[in-house]
């Protein structure tokens, strides 16, 4: 992952600023610690008429030294939202924003913070709220453990084969996938990969090694 140091690091601030800009309620602290800056306060939920649903105290941790090319830590600190895997939350807080495949490869393109926050926070505690009133997410989830994963493979990237998914993790860490032009694609319909399987192929060559050799086990070990 991307290492920016902290001395250079303008990005960070530049995004900070214009967040707080955008949402003066939040307050921002500079190094807390050595390793984060956090921004605090509280996230208000609203309907699409802009009613007032619900709040929750937040805590925002931003890694000085890797951001934009790392995702923020969200806790929720208010303990509106039960401690269990079942509402996407741990024992400490932490919020899992989204499956890890989709931060990993939002933090190796680099997020806008203000984006993220709109896009990625606010939804999970929309959700939340959501959940809360009608005991469902209003746009799914993602299943527990490895069944998100065949979940996401299957949803996010069109790949249900599971041989399939084996050969093409095999050949992203090996170096052996075909040409853009090639045919027949790696699947082995006659058609070019550039047609066929390079999109979700693309995006599982974002992922770091350590990810695809834990799915290529999880798959392995289903098969």
């Amino acid at each position: 992952m991307k290492k920016i140091s902290t001395r250079t690091n303008q990005q960070l601030k530049k995004d900070v600023k214009s967040f707080l800009e955008i949402y003066p309620g939040y307050s921002y602290y500079k190094k807390y610690g050595e390793k984060y800056s956090v921004i605090k306060g509280e996230i208000d939920v609203c309907d699409t008429m802009g009613n007032y649903l619900d709040s929750f105290n937040i805590e925002i941790y931003l890694d000085n030294d890797r951001y934009p090319y790392f995702i923020p830590i969200v806790k929720e600190r208010s303990t509106k939202i039960k401690r269990h895997e079942d509402w996407h939350i741990d024992k400490d807080g932490i919020c899992c924003l989204d499956i890890e495949h989709e931060l990993e490869y939002k933090a190796k393109k680099g997020i806008e913070f203000i984006d993220f926050y709109q896009n990625s926070i606010y939804p999970f505690f929309a959700n939340t709220v959501y959940k809360m009133n009608f005991g469902k997410y209003s746009n799914g989830e993602y299943r527990h453990f490895f069944k998100g994963v065949q979940q996401f493979y299957s949803e996010k990237l069109l790949l249900d084969n599971k041989h399939l998914i084996i050969g093409i993790l095999n050949a992203i860490l090996i170096n052996a996938l075909p040409g853009r032009n090639d045919r027949p694609c790696i699947c082995g319909l006659d058609k070019k990969f550039k047609r066929c399987h390079l999109k979700c192929v693309e995006f599982l060559k974002s992922l770091s090694k350590e990810r695809l050799l834990k799915d290529l086990a999880g798959f392995e070990e289903i098969c």
